[in-house]
């Protein structure tokens, strides 16, 4: 899991990205895992982006099959940008960089607000499965005490 979670936004990195062939986010992580020998890894990444919630039949598909690890994984990344947040913060800030459009279909970059709203609840549905398999409600999701000065020592501080 540890892996998956260092690994999950591999196809971001400029030197990974020309070996992904354009494959979209999180399916080019999985990919290049694969062809490097790390498959296992691949199911856990691959359904983690928030784009994947915009297809339903997709997100209902992979609800059923999904690892638990692959729920956590997906659920992470709609909670942590720089540090952890809640969800409503995270989407304020996808909300801010990619602007809803009013009107009918997908424009670049933006989804619709119809759209926005199915992805919204749909990453609802996530975080409190997720949350329902750890045993807390999603207020309680914090870091533990010692994470702190885990991520110092790692930042060499």
């Amino acid at each position: 899991m540890e892996s998956a979670a260092l690994l999950h936004d591999l196809d971001k990195l400029a030197s990974v990205k020309p070996e992904v062939r354009g494959l979209p986010h999180g399916e080019g992580s999985a990919d290049w895992l694969v062809r490097h020998g790390h498959a296992e890894l691949a199911p856990v990444i691959v359904g983690h982006p928030v784009s994947r919630l915009a297809d339903a039949a997709w997100f209902e598909r992979w609800l059923e099959t999904a690892s638990p690890e692959a729920l956590i994984l997906a659920y992470a990344d709609k909670r942590a940008g720089q540090q952890l947040e809640s969800m409503a913060a995270r989407f304020g800030s996808w909300e801010r960089r990619y602007p809803p459009e009013a009107r009918a279909g997908r424009a670049r970059g933006s989804w619709t607000l119809e759209t926005l709203g199915a992805v919204w609840r749909r990453a609802e549905t996530l975080e409190l499965l997720v949350c329902e398999l750890a045993g807390v409600a999603p207020d309680e999701v914090r870091r533990l005490p010692w994470t702190g000065r885990a991520l110092r020592s790692a930042r060499g501080g």
